[in-house]
């Protein structure tokens, strides 16, 4: 009896259907396994090659267009007749020294370079040419090239404001004897950024010291000091009402005091050439809160101050060299010691209290107070200070940030 309960409790043996069973399942779990594993890996194969794509045309792309855009300006800086009227990048191996703007005249400024193995960048600034003998690309052109909109501006003079785009391109380079878009050839990115450029003048409205509308009381009382010069009026204001009180004050210049024959007109495009807007725009600097006005100004840099009322002191005083557009009152106050080279433009009122000294001209839409107790507020009429000042003021500048555009391409 033992021995058959034994051979009872022996583990019985898996029938041959049962092991088929069991191996057709595991095949079946592997291959799901491994399905899932090569699944991942091609997913994440496909999101990295998508994020360099991504990389190379939101970043790569679009720097080599800011690129083309810095170099246009550069070019349109760079030559000897200004305004600048015609667009036209030249390559001439040959000259002293070689002039080479670009690697490609026809187009008008194109640069290439590699960026790694086969990867290169590339871009272009087109130039405009009615006489494109290539029907296609005279098509493109139309679309692409620089051109001046100084009329739709008022800029007055040809050439002084343009609207140039650049087109930014990452490639791959499969085939250095055909073109970048040729295939084998392949464009992997491109991007496409447009700006405006603008050569705002410097023309205040008298050979003044102080220029002012005459729209408002106008006193310089004791202490108050407005020295012009030789070729250069103390005081030019306008027939609007009111005259320059200066009893106190100290006044000089040829003439002393000048009236215009009629109302002056103070507006931003009669003295800078372009409205207040395409001023501001095209301004080193544009502030709202008093915080950040900065003291000194930086050299040769142009500010725009837009506040009801803007206030210059001992902690925050007018120094520095530039311009400085003050879109709204003015005051200099007391022991402010502000020493300040170059244009003031102030578009409401001015008052300016001693020790003060401005080099170089004042030029006030509104009324004026300038006066000092035991030293002196000072205007002083610099033909110097206003010349260094329009050389830097006549070069093209960028008018407003870099813009993308879409479907150009």
């Amino acid at each position: 009896m033992a021995a058959q309960q034994a051979h009872d409790v022996r583990p019985s043996q898996p029938r041959e259907g049962e092991r088929g069973a069991a191996l057709l399942l595991s095949l079946f779990f592997t291959i799901v396994t491994v399905g899932i594993v090569v699944s991942g890996v091609l997913i994440e194969k496909s999101n990295r090659e998508k994020t360099r794509t991504n990389f190379r045309l939101n970043s790569q792309a679009n720097q080599f267009a800011r690129a083309g855009l810095t170099e246009a300006i550069s070019w349109y800086r760079r030559q000897t007749s200004q305004p600048v009227t015609t667009f036209a990048p030249v390559v001439d191996p040959d000259a002293e020294p070689p002039i080479i703007d670009t690697d490609d005249a026809d187009v008008g400024i194109v640069r290439e370079f590699r960026i790694e193995g086969k990867i290169w960048g590339r871009y272009e600034v087109w130039r405009q040419w009615a006489a494109d003998p290539n029907p296609s690309r005279a098509e493109w052109r139309e679309k692409m090239q620089a051109e001046d909109v100084s009329p739709q501006r008022s800029t007055g003079q040809g050439g002084t404001a343009w609207r140039i785009r650049s087109l930014g391109y990452v490639f791959e380079r499969n085939d250095e004897a055909l073109a970048f878009d040729a295939l084998p050839n392949r464009v992997v990115a491109v991007n496409l950024l447009e700006t405006e450029i603008v050569r705002r003048k410097l023309s205040p409205p008298g050979q003044a010291a102080l220029t002012v509308s005459g729209r408002s009381s106008m006193n310089v009382g004791s202490g108050g000091r407005i020295e012009g010069g030789p070729t250069a009026a103390g005081i030019y204001f306008g027939t609007l009402g009111y005259k320059p009180r200066t009893g106190y004050g100290e006044v000089s210049g040829s003439p002393r005091i000048s009236q215009s024959p009629g109302p002056i007109d103070m507006s931003a495009e009669a003295v800078f050439g372009v409205s207040y807007s395409e001023f501001k725009g095209s301004a080193d600097t544009y502030i709202t809160e008093a915080q950040n006005i900065p003291s000194p100004i930086p050299p040769m840099s142009t500010v725009v101050i837009e506040m009801p009322n803007v206030v210059f002191d001992r902690d925050t005083p007018l120094s520095g060299t530039g311009i400085v557009y003050v879109k709204g009152n003015c005051t200099i106050e007391s022991g402010s010691n502000s020493a300040f080279s170059g244009l003031l433009y102030v578009e409401g009122n001015l008052s300016m209290s001693a020790p003060a000294e401005i080099e170089g001209a004042v030029v006030v839409d509104g009324g004026i107070s300038i006066s000092g107790s035991g030293d002196y507020a000072t205007v002083r009429f610099s033909d110097d200070v206003l010349n260094a000042l329009r050389q830097q003021v006549g070069q093209y500048r960028f008018m407003g940030p870099f813009r993308p555009v879409h479907g150009g391409s």
